[in-house]
């Protein structure tokens, strides 16, 4: 089941796009879109399943999949829209931002009885109590703050220890840590124009982590496609009780 509540869906772009597809192949590419978002983004290249998603024959879906492959993204056996894709990292890190402002007790509530001081201030209910300033200039200047810009993944980029120690913490052992690092910036680096642009790349970082199909270490435990020597996570405990740092990831 996905992680996202509801699938926003851009009408405009994608009558524009489309112009030139049956009303079959229009049917089969939104139920094709509405399992990926249903499936976190990606659903795997698989004719057969693909095809009974979308009530198709084999044959049939393969010749609507090449029509559709100028939309589709084809990527380690699964497939993705890119807008779709671009989208739901959008909404997760949406999700991420309100459950942290939630655990931190939302917002302020603002007291009922504001400015009632001000509109009586020869009585007072409590005489010790400052009447406070009030705040038009300091609206007006978050208003004319200049909006804050993302940036493309540096071409040097390479898996900051504090990002690979937290991934650890999750349960994922290093190797799939150190392969997951390889397939986000060789995603990220082909990925072209805007798209590729993000105001926080250690959020994208983590929302890529949370969707990838390498298994987990439960409970400290094993998982039966791990291997046998110990993990990273393990490394620096040790390393740690013995007084040396462990934190080098290069």
């Amino acid at each position: 089941m996905s992680k996202a509540p509801s699938m926003p869906m851009y009408w405009d772009a994608y009558l524009a796009d489309t112009t030139h597809l049956t009303t079959e192949e229009h049917g089969a590419y939104m139920l094709l879109l509405g399992a990926m978002w249903r499936r976190n983004g990606w659903v795997p290249d698989d004719d057969r399943d693909n095809a009974r998603i979308l009530g198709l024959t084999v044959g049939k879906w393969r010749k609507i999949k090449a029509r559709l492959s100028d939309f589709l993204m084809f990527q380690g056996g699964e497939i993705s829209q890119k807008k779709l894709l671009e989208t739901w990292e959008k909404t997760q890190e949406k999700i991420e931002k309100n459950r942290s402002n939630g655990a931190k007790g939302g917002r302020p509530k603002v007291s009922k009885n504001k400015g009632l001081e001000k509109a009586n201030a020869s009585v007072s209910v409590n005489p010790n109590q400052t009447i406070p300033e009030p705040e038009p200039e300091i609206k007006r200047e978050a208003k004319a703050s200049p909006k804050k810009r993302g940036s493309r993944l540096p071409q040097d980029w390479a898996l900051p220890v504090a990002w690979g120690n937290w991934a650890l913490g999750e349960g994922w052992p290093e190797p799939a840590v150190r392969s997951e690092a390889d397939k986000f910036r060789d995603y990220w680096h082909s990925v072209a124009g805007q798209k590729g642009v993000k105001l926080d790349w250690l959020a994208t970082w983590r929302n890529w982590m949370r969707n990838s199909k390498n298994p987990r270490i439960i409970n400290g435990g094993q998982n039966e496609h791990s291997p046998r020597h110990p993990n990273r996570l393990q490394r620096i405990v040790t390393a740690a009780a013995e007084g040396t740092s462990g934190q080098d990831w290069g």
